[in-house]
Formats: C-alpha cells, structure tokens, sequence
C-alpha cells in the first residue's frame, strides 16, 4: 500500500481470498485512520485469482469513503477478473481505470 497525495493505493497480490482481504482490511485501517486518505485505488494488475471476498473487501472500502466525500476506483483489471466484478454489480458503485495513473488522474 502506499499513498499519494490524499489517495491510497492498493496493490491487490496475485490472489485475493479470506486470507488476503483481511490483511488488505487490516493494512487498509491503519493507513486510513491516519486522515491521509481520501480516496482508494485497487491496482488490480497482478490478480489471478479472486473470490466473493475480494467483493466484500471492495463493498466495505466503498461504505467507508464515501462517507468522507472520497471515491473507490479498480485499475488494470484483468478480463477473467473483470467479468466476475461486471457480474457483481460492483462497477455501479465504483468506477474503473485502464491503470493506476488513469486513476489518479481521474481523483
């Protein structure tokens, strides 16, 4: 995870499971609670794998900025990736980017 400027960006792993979404949870408290962060950005580029966890952990992020005025993007999603979030529904409540830098253009 890193921050820029007031947005926090996510680097999502290769798989994002139970395991992985609560250490993203965890690591994501903590670097919110520091009121740094305004925004979120799941660089999605690296996921191979991803289970309805991945959609709760991005359900939850959505429910916690948008409070405070902040936006949720997901950026280089893979296509197997990408037709499960589709499928989701999850693209009517976060907008997605070709990558990172398209991302924080849009903050």
């Amino acid at each position: 995870m890193q921050i820029e400027n007031n947005n926090l960006i996510i680097h999502a792993g290769r798989e994002i499971d139970h395991m992985s979404a609560e250490r993203i949870r965890r690591e994501f408290e903590e670097c919110y609670m520091t009121g740094k962060v305004k925004n979120v950005i799941f660089d999605m580029s690296d996921v191979e794998f991803m289970d309805s966890s991945g959609i709760g952990m991005i359900m939850g992020k959505y429910m916690k900025v948008r409070y405070t005025g902040g936006r949720v993007y997901v950026a280089g999603v893979p296509k197997h990736i990408d037709r499960i979030l589709d499928i989701s529904g999850i693209y009517k409540i976060v907008s997605k980017c070709d990558n990172v830098f398209q991302a924080l253009k849009e903050c």
